[in-house]
């Protein structure tokens, strides 16, 4: 009897987050991997630590997700009530990512201001 031996697989809960700043005033967080439980933390650290800098506008693009849960949801209307608060111009541009469109089109009326 031989032992088989099993491919390592892709570690689940993968997040990967980019920061850029295309024009003065304006910030893009941009995000590749999946958006759950386990990573939410991770992007609501990113966006408290950008709504509360010098820039008055900040995009979440969403656009090359595996998957965005309903954490991300959740992450983001506190994101967006942390924008009020600090006079920040809060908008999420969700792209081809199904499951962020999906969500966010159950959400229109939470305040989120979509692209």
């Amino acid at each position: 009897m031989s032992a088989r031996r099993r491919a390592p697989e892709e570690p689940r809960g993968r997040l990967r987050l980019h920061v850029s700043r295309p024009t003065r005033g304006t910030t893009v967080v941009k995000m590749n991997g999946e958006v759950d439980l386990g990573t939410a933390p991770r992007l609501w650290d990113m966006l408290d630590q950008r709504l509360h800098g010098s820039g008055t506008t900040v995009i979440v693009n969403l656009s090359e997700l595996e998957f965005f849960g309903v954490t991300g949801i959740r992450t983001l209307e506190r994101a967006q009530l942390l924008a009020e608060e600090t006079g920040t111009d809060l908008f999420v541009f969700a792209g081809e990512c199904r499951s962020a469109c999906r969500l966010l089109g159950l959400c229109q009326n939470g305040g989120l201001r979509v692209l």
